[in-house]
């Protein structure tokens, strides 16, 4: 791993508590963006570094001047490597770019999805240690920086009303919010209660398709494959294991037994290793913050089992 300037410490960035939202003249929030989490060292260059300390300069070359962009360096900034899909941040498009390799894929990927990074807080300026100030002062120092660079950008933020700008939030599909305490200081590596990280969250009727098998306790039961209607075709919709417990793992088996088939029930399906496969009949309600291109739930959570519904009534949008 590269070694930053001797000036400037090898941090890691602070975290976040999973809250609600809420109204507080204490607070400001802003976007959560759905991004890479950074922390970009500005000295006699620009090095990027991911939230375990991986160097990801490589990774975006349009990033790679930033230090001849913003003045006050040597510094260290702290925000996200976003890729930007029309007006809204892509998940999917900055997942591909991160998984390249290759010199020339990189470049090109850079010059047709180039990346930005979103800032939103200051840690060393002109270097020197600005984690002992409260956030509304870093806040007003970022404010202040010179910046011009279409590939950096500083992260708005409201104060007080933070209910009323989650719902803009989800009106406009984005990840969610962070609340942050205006207040509060830096603390480099800990998640702090000062930090409140707020997701958009989404709720479907799903049908129970199949099961993977899992490690350890897992065994019998990793995930259920989940699937829901599209007219008269069943259509895969991804995986959920988090949420189950033990007890819901057993009801769950018990109930799936009886339901046992060969075949998938699937009109179409990826490759699932170890898959066992049911008749689709029974339903369950899945918490989950957003849909890939391919239609498949990300960051789901099983919510229980709904024996009210039939499994015909679980419509996917086209």
């Amino acid at each position: 791993m590269a070694k930053p300037s001797p000036k400037l410490p090898l941090l890691k960035p602070m975290l976040a508590i999973t809250g609600e939202p809420f109204d507080s003249p204490d607070f400001l929030f802003e976007v959560k963006w759905d991004g890479i989490r950074c922390l970009a060292y500005l000295t006699g260059e620009t090095v990027l570094y991911s939230r375990n300390g991986n160097d990801l300069t490589y990774r975006y070359p349009e990033l790679a001047g930033l230090h001849r962009e913003v003045t006050g360096g040597p510094m260290i900034l702290d925000g996200e490597i976003v890729v930007f899909e029309g007006d809204k941040p892509s998940f999917h498009r900055l997942l591909a770019r991160d998984r390249l390799h290759n010199n020339f894929r990189i470049r090109q990927a850079a010059a047709t999805y180039p990346a930005v990074l979103m800032v939103f807080d200051l840690l060393y300026y002109k270097g020197e240690s600005q984690m002992g100030l409260p956030l509304k002062a870093r806040k007003q120092l970022l404010a202040d920086l010179p910046v011009s660079c279409p590939n950096l950008r500083l992260s708005e933020y409201i104060l007080k009303d933070g209910v009323e700008f989650y719902q803009a939030v989800c009106r406009l599909e984005l990840e969610g919010m962070i609340a942050k305490q205006l207040d509060s200081l830096y603390f480099p590596g800990k998640r702090s209660h000062c930090w409140h990280k707020i997701k958009r969250i989404f709720e479907e009727d799903l049908v129970i398709c199949g099961y993977t098998r899992g490690k350890g306790r897992r065994q019998s039961l990793g995930s259920l494959i989940l699937g829901g209607y599209q007219g008269d075709r069943l259509v895969y919709a991804g995986l959920v294991g988090s949420g189950l417990s033990e007890e819901g793992i057993q009801e769950i088996q018990q109930l799936l037994q009886p339901l046992k088939r060969e075949q998938s029930p699937l009109d179409h399906f990826p490759t699932l290793p170890q898959a066992e496969w049911v008749a689709p009949e029974l339903v369950c309600t899945v918490k989950f913050l957003e849909r890939t291109n391919s239609g498949e739930i990300r960051h789901s959570s099983f919510n229980g089992l709904r024996f009210d519904k039939e499994p015909e009534e679980c419509r996917l949008s086209q």
